[in-house]
């Protein structure tokens, strides 16, 4: 029993641990999806092979995948398209890494 104990405690030890979590700042409005993201400042919680953005509150805005470039990027940058007036986030590029968000 008391084993099965420490082993829940290990397990979800390493689950906090492998969440990782960015600051970002957004400095336009943007569209994921059908979810209308304010500028302002948000966090960027990245799960295993998942994230999520998150505004000050906690409140999931807009969910993305994980993926590795081919390269390590130098500085984080929001990747975005503009259709009819409006701005769509596409990826966010982790600097310091070679992640980047995918908000397809």
């Amino acid at each position: 029993m008391f084993r099965n104990l420490l082993l829940g405690i290990g397990l979800l030890g390493l689950a906090v641990a492998s969440a990782r979590s960015y600051h970002i700042t957004l400095t336009e409005a943007y569209t994921v999806g059908t979810t209308q993201l304010k500028a302002g400042d948000y966090r960027l919680v990245v799960n295993g092979s998942t994230a999520a953005l998150e505004d000050a509150l906690g409140k999931v805005e807009a969910n993305g995948t994980l993926e590795n470039a081919a390269r390590k990027f130098d500085d984080t940058a929001v990747v975005s398209n503009s259709a009819n007036g409006t701005s769509h986030l596409r990826a966010i590029e982790l600097g310091g890494t070679r992640f980047q968000i995918d908000f397809k």
